[in-house]
């Protein structure tokens, strides 16, 4: 790479877009590498640029900037206003009339300098005229949004505003044309096209009585939902109603001294925090000012809280009004690592002294939703700031009809058992219920029917249980069991559909019960059997998917385990190796391992939040039933206690005929020999052993030299499979007297006994 002198015409950029600014271009001799040659030509040639344009040679002005790009590819000619060129080409190309390319050269303006504001303003220009009204809105927001950190034009602070205002005028929001035009000439009172523009638009519309509900602006939504919507939720909709009179009525309150303001929903994810919001808003009349955490928050230092300043003067503007901070945790968390989280104390600051302000503001109702209460700065929710907490609490059975009939108002309906469904759907939130209704009124509407309820039989089919276990399917049938343990099973089965249905025998669903014997009978199979008969969620937990290396996360899992079962119930939480997660506690373990006892704790008091309807079954198996702490096996926990001992003579004859069901057994194969000789073995150990048969057969059968016309499994097979496994034949071929005595009550399971179609 060679170096030699060349000639450098340095031109400073102009401080605004505008390519026609005056400019020096300085001359000096320097040392230059061919890299700063091609940046020396791109500057020269927007130097020409610019020149053409002040006298009006659009088209000589476009070839030069087009010459400027080519020669400065990576936009390295002004390092500081790294889209200046392109930039001016796109004014060049817009005063041209090529509308389109001018857009392209503004995006790519963009591209390079995301955060100035004067490329989105231009850009809004060019939409503008292209009536791309939408368009041109978002452009000239983001032009806005730039002005936090960047001040677009200094010598016109109000020119973005203005041109705001005219798009909204545009797509016939007058309302916020008006307050646009408000606002820019706040920033220039002595723009006299500013005050004109505002003229145009009449008067500020005049607010309603204090004593009656405010009249919906031209920015009101129609449709809006009102109280009447809203299914339930008595007590809470009477104390927001009497919340926002006071706001509403405040010199009639004045005069009690009551000054009141700030509502504070709390409930879980689906709990209709959000639609009541709407909902009071549509009651009394009041524009709806929703903001969420995207709204109001940046990456970049100071835009944020710019954006919470003008969401508060929006409201401010547009009172009476009501003002909803949406998923208020992600705004007013608390955060305790203050030193670290500069940015966002400056945030809180900030949105603490603007709801002072606001809340002095006559009408302008303030109202927030969180689902975390806990994470909520204290400062930010104390009396004097929200003096109203409403907490909205599952719907019970009067309140779950209730939304039903709401949500199924207006529908084409037939015959619906409303009492049944309420029943039904114990537990659901009222966005369960929603989902409900629309699930069955797209099967009714794929069948050109009114819902009815089969509709919402098969909607509740598709989303109770989502997590459904989709295992190799299992049946009662399939398995070898007792009737006694079958019986009880299908008793905790029938409960688990329809928790209800014993209230009459003062019969509440069992919350739990525990299988213990010896390994291999079986224990995780009965498991999955009920979970993919009762069509439950399964959620098959082991030590590993609870313990973690970090303190707390353990116990976050648990609640997040029984978090996500109750999302999808019915469900079933079933524990493998139970003794290791729920050891008996003792002070040597606590000093030893303190997180097992509070993981241990922590179960306890998920398992002890169950209600008899919540429809979640806790299942435990373990071989070691006296290493479970004795908390956890009392009544209203694990209180049932199943027994899976080893089969006795007749189940495990059943157990050979279950896995030789697919095997050509040879005429020499006694089944009921193997049964006696396979005395105390497992289920899991006869599979194991047919199993191994089969593969001696499968061996001799490829090592003869000439192919047997039949494969069989034979005798001699098994008595080779039993050496292997270690498994001595037994001389008498009668089952003990052991046996016999405990058979009536004995139970049989295997890890895997479905049948094999």
């Amino acid at each position: 790479m060679g170096w030699r002198a060349h000639a450098i015409v340095e031109v400073e950029p102009p401080r605004r877009l505008y390519p026609h600014a005056g400019q020096q271009a300085v001359v000096h001799l320097a040392f230059v590498t061919p890299e700063a040659m091609d940046i020396a030509e791109a500057r020269a040639a927007n130097l020409r640029g610019n020149e053409h344009l002040q006298r009006g040679d659009y088209a000589a002005a476009i070839a030069a900037y087009r010459e400027a790009i080519a020669c400065d590819p990576h936009a390295r000619a002004y390092p500081r206003e790294r889209g200046i060129i392109h930039a001016n080409l796109a004014y060049a190309l817009s005063l041209a009339g090529d509308l389109d390319a001018a857009c392209e050269a503004y995006h790519t303006a963009i591209r390079l300098e995301p955060r100035r504001g004067t490329y989105h303003n231009e850009l809004g220009d060019v939409l503008f005229r292209l009536q791309d009204w939408s368009a041109a809105l978002a452009a000239y927001h983001r032009a806005a949004q730039s002005e936090t950190f960047l001040r677009a034009y200094p010598e016109s602070p109000g020119l973005i505003q203005y041109n705001l205002g005219l798009t909204y005028g545009e797509l016939g929001d007058r309302e916020a044309a008006r307050r646009h035009f408000a606002e820019a000439l706040r920033r220039e009172p002595k723009n006299e096209t500013y005050r004109v523009a505002l003229e145009s638009l009449g008067p500020w519309p005049s607010s309603a009585p204090s004593s009656a509900p405010a009249t919906p602006s031209a920015a009101q939504p129609r449709g809006r939902p009102t109280f009447a919507q809203v299914g339930g939720c008595h007590e809470a909709k009477q104390t927001i109603a009497q919340a926002v009179r006071i706001v509403l009525e405040a010199e009639r309150a004045a005069q009690y001294r009551i000054h009141l303001n700030g509502i504070l929903l709390i409930g879980g994810p689906g709990s209709g925090k959000t639609f009541l919001a709407e909902a009071t808003a549509g009651e009394f009349q009041l524009p709806l000012v929703r903001v969420t955490l995207s709204e109001v928050t940046s990456k970049w230092s100071g835009e944020g809280v710019e954006r919470l300043r003008q969401v508060f003067e929006q409201a401010a503007q547009r009172a009476p009004c009501l003002l909803f901070f949406d998923d208020f945790e992600g705004l007013a968390a608390n955060l305790r690592d203050t030193e670290s989280n500069i940015e966002h104390r400056r945030f809180l600051e900030a949105f603490l002294q603007h709801i002072e302000q606001i809340r002095q503001k006559p009408g302008v109702v303030l109202m927030a939703a969180t689902s975390q209460p806990d994470v909520l700065d204290a400062a930010m929710v104390r009396p004097g700031r929200f003096d109203w907490r409403v907490t909205l609490h599952p719907p019970e059975v009067n309140e779950r009809r209730a939304m039903l009939e709401n949500l199924l108002h207006a529908r084409p309906i037939g015959d619906i058992n409303y009492e049944h469904w309420a029943q039904r759907t114990a537990g659901c939130t009222a966005a369960d219920l929603a989902r409900l209704v629309n699930t069955a009124a797209l099967e009714a509407f794929a069948a050109n029917q009114p819902i009815a309820d089969h509709h919402l039989a098969a909607a509740l089919s598709k989303f109770e249980a989502s997590e459904r276990f989709v295992g190799t399917r299992r049946a009662w049938s399939d398995i070898v069991l007792t009737e006694e343990v079958r019986a009880a099973f299908r008793l905790i089965q029938y409960l688990l559909e329809n928790p209800d249905a014993g209230q009459s025998f003062g019969l509440t669903p069992p919350r739990g019960a525990v299988l213990y014997g010896p390994p291999g009978t079986g224990k995780t199979t009965l498991a999955r059997v009920l979970a993919h008969e009762a069509r439950c969620s399964f959620y098959a937990v082991t030590p590993s998917d609870i313990y973690a290396k970090w303190a707390g996360e353990s116990e976050r899992r648990v609640t997040e385990l029984f978090q996500r079962a109750r999302a999808h119930r019915p469900s079933i939480i079933f524990f493998d190796e139970a003794d290791a997660l729920f050891g008996a506690r003792s002070a040597a373990a606590a000093e030893a391992a303190p997180h097992v006892n509070r993981v241990l704790n922590q179960f306890l008091a998920e398992m002890d939040g169950l209600r008899a309807n919540d429809r979640l079954f806790i299942l435990a198996a373990t071989n070691r039933l006296d290493l479970i702490d004795p908390a956890m096996l009392r009544a209203g926990r694990l209180s049932e206690k199943i027994h899976v001992p080893l089969p006795v003579q007749e189940q495990r004859l059943a157990l050979f005929r279950l896995f030789t069901r697919t095997m050509q057994l040879d005429p020499s194969v006694r089944l009921e020999e193997l049964a006696a000789a396979t005395a105390g073995k497992s289920g899991a150990d006869i599979e194991e052993l047919c199993h191994a048969a089969a593969r001696v057969a499968f061996l001799r059968y490829v090592d003869r030299s000439v192919p047997s016309p039949q494969p069989l499994v034979t005798g001699e097979d098994f008595q080779a499979a039993m050496s292997l496994l270690g498994i001595a034949v037994s001389p008498s071929s009668s089952p003990s007297a052991t046996e016999k005595r405990s058979a009536p009550t004995s139970t049989l399971l295997t890890e895997e006994v479905a049948l094999m179609s």
